[in-house]
């Protein structure tokens, strides 16, 4: 049975990744509720969770499942087969763990999660395809599909490969429509051409177009004026054919709020509009920022603990600011004391983290910067410390 994509009641998806605290224990259940109910006030049903993210169907359980009547919504989940598998019985004992965490008899959507490069290998060797074609002939998902950070040649593989999909998701967000490096545009085409519906994930980059260089929000300001940059870059992929659904990774109460306002009345990007995105991606482009989403697929590999995204996070911090010895203690502060994580210098450089990394960033290359260009410079003292808000939406 194909995906009815009419069953999607709202351009805008519930992206469950990034719920605050979403780490450890300290998920604020009754503010995630709010958010939801906020959400689907606004005619939202569409929730995009995965058994690898940290607290996250065990944050829906209590605040959606346990709470809507279960034809009120529609959650998707995915298999891994390239972290803590290691045989074929794993990915059955990921199903289990994901149902009972939800607390549902099944799912709406079930994905192979994030093919794509050196991933893809760890899902052909435990014959992952076979094993969610099961679960759905089982009745304990409806629909099924991939979601992958791949080049149009590999995505015309997976589509060979796996012609019972019925959706694929794909990284769609107007800082890499028509990167060389991504080449999205095409990969969102190709999955359209072929009838497939896409779900669009990391529209904001992680955040950075959320909150990018002041260079490119003076472009959006006079294009935008009633939209902040995180709902700017959400209707830019909203608007783009054959997406069936946008995820936005909200933390906040006010996020959510931002983001349904803008798809309460929802109508594609107009010709200025996408000029002015136009623009914005040039100066973007230009800016030098490292294009890290923090989605920490890497630390999920790494056999060090190294804080990589935090550490990337500080390292762009200094390529703004230019401030070494303020960058130091950031790295101390944001890596040891907040995330609890090794810093770079206990990198024994193996290279897991950059085969991990669904945006092919060179981070080896990274961290011998942040230890010639940082570490070798006095740390600033904790009270002179400036600009310690380095986080990403």
């Amino acid at each position: 049975m194909a995906f009815d994509v009419s069953r999607i009641k709202s351009p805008l998806g519930f992206g469950c990744m990034r719920f605050e605290g979403h780490g450890d224990d300290t998920v604020d259940i009754a503010q995630v509720s709010e958010m939801i109910d906020c959400y689907m006030r606004a005619g939202g049903n569409y929730f995009d969770t995965a058994w690898a993210y940290p607290n996250s169907e065990k944050t829906l359980r209590k605040a959606l499942v346990e709470r809507y009547p279960r034809d009120a919504y529609l959650i998707a989940s995915k298999c891994v087969a390239w972290s803590n598998c290691t045989c074929k019985e794993d990915l059955e004992a990921q199903l289990q763990e994901t149902l009972a965490t939800l607390g549902v008899d099944y799912l709406d959507v079930y994905l192979m999660h994030n093919l794509g490069g050196t991933r893809t290998a760890a899902f052909e060797r435990y014959d992952a395809w076979e094993f969610v074609k099961s679960v759905k002939a089982r009745g304990l998902v409806k629909h099924i599909g991939f979601s992958a950070h791949c080049t149009p040649e590999e995505l015309e593989g997976f589509l060979a490969a796996y012609p019972e999909a019925e959706v694929v998701q794909l990284q769609a967000n107007y800082s890499d429509w028509d990167s060389p490096d991504f080449r999205e545009r095409e990969c969102v085409e190709l999955a359209h051409a072929h009838g497939l519906p896409v779900i669009a994930m990391e529209p904001v980059k992680g955040g950075i177009l959320a909150d990018p260089p002041q260079a490119v929000k003076d472009v959006l300001d006079e294009a935008f004026p009633h939209d902040s940059y995180a709902t700017a870059a959400l209707r830019f992929t909203a608007s783009q054919p054959g997406i069936a659904v946008t995820l936005s990774g909200m933390s906040t109460l006010a996020q959510v709020e931002d983001n349904c306002r803008a798809f309460s009345d929802f109508k594609p990007l107009d010709d200025a509009e996408l000029a002015a995105i136009d623009r914005a991606r040039v100066v973007l482009r230009d800016s030098g920022g490292i294009q890290c989403t923090s989605c920490d697929y890497c630390a999920k590999v790494c056999p060090q603990d190294v804080g990589i995204s935090q550490s990337l996070a500080v390292l762009n911090h200094y390529l703004a600011y230019g401030d070494a010895a303020s960058a130091g203690y950031q790295m101390g502060f944001v890596v040891r004391f907040n995330a609890g994580k090794s810093l770079v210098t206990e990198c024994i450089r193996c290279g897991a983290c950059e085969d991990a990394c669904p945006q092919n960033l060179p981070i080896l290359d990274y961290f011998n910067r942040i230890e010639k260009e940082i570490f070798s410079v006095e740390p600033e003292q904790p009270q002179l410390m400036r600009g310690s808000t380095v986080g990403k939406r």
